[in-house]
């Protein structure tokens, strides 16, 4: 009987923040040294076993509901601005406050399941994340980024690339948007 022990690490990082995961299994398997090609296959099947179930945690933790649960959660932009408190009022009577980074500051910040949504949608669409980003600027009229988009705004850019993608028709000949 020989021991085996394999492990993998990934590392993913996007906007100056990374996570890692990790994985180790270990075993043992009934092939001796005089059968090298059996023991090479053994551990390759433990090497396949650990990259699967590393890739299911990944995918765990990138997935919608994951990403939905940490919509409370305070996020943190790369410049250092949180945007998990809430926007105070001011006596300027409705005029736009800015929190420093160009972006209002009475805009709720677009949430994580919006900018995963369209970081999904442009993938489906065959867009690079500065494709992506060209096309939000085509659409709002400014140059902002996926993760700087408020909730309205994000909201739009998903109603524009969804009616660009496969515009559906109501039977009339005009498009039918379906919220």
């Amino acid at each position: 009987m020989l021991k085996v022990n394999v492990g993998l690490s990934r590392k993913l990082s996007q906007d100056f923040n990374s996570t890692g995961f990790s994985l180790n299994l270990e075993g043992e398997i009934g092939v001796g040294l005089d059968d090298p090609e059996a023991m090479i296959e053994k551990v390759k099947e433990f090497y396949d076993c650990a990259e699967e179930a590393l890739n299911q945690q990944i995918e765990r933790y990138e997935g919608e509901s994951a990403i939905g649960s940490r919509d409370g959660q305070q996020r943190v932009r790369s410049n250092g601005h949180s945007n998990a408190a809430p926007a105070k009022e001011s006596s300027n009577n409705g005029a736009s406050n800015q929190n420093g980074n160009g972006q209002a500051a009475n805009g709720d910040v677009a949430t994580n399941k919006q900018v995963q949504y369209l970081l999904n949608l442009g993938k489906r669409q065959g867009l690079t994340p500065s494709q992506l980003e060209n096309r939000i600027e085509g659409i709002l009229s400014k140059k902002i980024g996926v993760y700087d988009l408020t909730k309205r705004e994000a909201g739009d850019v998903i109603d524009s690339l969804n009616q660009s993608a496969a515009p559906a028709t109501n039977g009339n000949g005009r498009n039918r948007i379906n919220r």
